[in-house]
């Protein structure tokens, strides 16, 4: 998850990787090989911007098979786009305001979102990411 380049932690068997080792909180480098540290069945956190953090809660599922390719990242797998109704009409949201999410709201479809009291400026389409809505991230989100 990166949405524009936010410090980052992973709290794996209690022991905490982070992108900005601090020697006074004995983190170590997120660069630990995650195929010597986890293993099938295993969860660990993941907490990405400590400003407006999101927190993942991730399992290990199972581990891939075959010949390793040469992209550096590959995509296995994702979440399904939920649908998020309108706050104000129930149709499904497509705009979600930046200032209204930390009241928990500001979900909007296309037809309500040009009414919204705090303006088109702050609204930013809803998108398949745990980034939706903050700090102006619009995406990609598969």
């Amino acid at each position: 998850m990166e949405c524009c380049g936010h410090l980052s932690r992973f709290e794996i068997h209690g022991t905490s990787y982070s992108s900005y080792i601090d020697p006074e909180f004995g983190d170590k480098s997120m660069r630990a090989q995650v195929g010597k540290i986890l293993e099938v069945g295993d969860q660990f956190v993941h907490e990405y911007d400590f400003g407006t953090t999101t927190e993942l809660r991730l399992k290990v599922l199972a581990e891939r098979e075959g010949v390793p390719q040469k992209k550096a990242v590959e995509l296995l797998a994702h979440n399904i786009l939920p649908v998020i109704p309108c706050d104000i009409c129930g149709k499904p949201a497509t705009q979600i305001c930046s200032q209204c999410i930390y009241e928990e709201g500001g979900w909007l479809c296309e037809l309500c979102a040009p009414q919204h009291e705090c303006g088109e400026e702050m609204l930013l389409p809803v998108v398949n990411s745990p980034r939706v809505g903050m700090c102006g991230y619009d995406g990609p989100g598969l």
